[in-house]
Formats: structure tokens, sequence, C-alpha cells
């Protein structure tokens, strides 16, 4: 009998939204790499759908990443066509949310259309209608 094969280390869902994806991210844990993973996953999936707008829901366990982390994700999605989209990010842990932010800061200074929310109405809101 041969042994169950590992488990992903985070599981992606998409939602197709009318105007926009909503992508929900889950798992045990967080970690740079896995962020890059998933990131890729959604991007790959917009231009899959030929999407502009995303909402994102980050519903994965543990640390959120530090501020330098989330230059490097930023630095390393450059010419992924996320430059191309719309991305509504929600933070559902308010604990999280200042932190996150930052990397809301780092995605916008390398040119990238993100916003960060604590509240998934809110960014949906923005998403649809904001500037």
């Amino acid at each position: 009998m041969s042994p169950e094969p590992p488990a992903a280390p985070f599981e992606l869902r998409f939602n197709d939204r009318g105007d926009y994806l909503y992508a929900c991210v889950q798992g045990p844990q967080d970690s740079p790499e896995i962020t890059l993973a998933y990131w890729r996953e959604i991007v790959a999936e917009c231009a899959r759908r030929d999407l502009r707008r995303l909402l994102v829901c980050d519903d994965l366990h543990g640390e959120p990443a530090t501020p330098q982390d989330f230059s490097k994700l930023a630095e390393a999605l450059r010419g992924s066509g996320l430059e191309h989209l719309r991305v509504a990010f929600h933070e559902p842990v308010s604990a999280n949310l200042r932190v996150v932010e930052h990397g809301e800061l780092a995605f916008r200074e390398a040119g990238f259309t993100l916003r960060v929310f604590g509240s998934e109405r809110e960014a949906e809101l923005w998403l649809r209608y904001g500037v």
C-alpha cells in the first residue's frame, strides 16, 4: 500500500461573481512561498477567464507577512499580469489588518492597483464602484 500524498499547503477556491472573480485561500499556515504560489494560481485563473477585477480573501492561519516579504512578493509578481487587474484584498483577521496594509503600500509602489479591506462588503464596493 502506498502512502497518502502530502496535503497541499493551501486550498484555493474561485467563484465567478459576474463582474469580478472571488478567490478564497485557506490553509493551516502561511509563508512567503505559499503566498507567492497562491498569487500565481490566482493570476493564471484571471488570465484564463479574461477578468480584470478580483476580490481575494486570505483565510490562511498564522502570522501575516512582514513588510519586507510584501516588497519581495510585489517584485516577484511584476510582469505576471497582476498589474492589469484591480484587486481588493480582504483580511478577515482585524488584528492583522495594520500589518497587511504594508502589503497594499508595497503593491501600489510597484505599480499594482490593490487595496486592503477589513470588510468584504467594503472591498466589493470599491472593486465595483471605487476610483
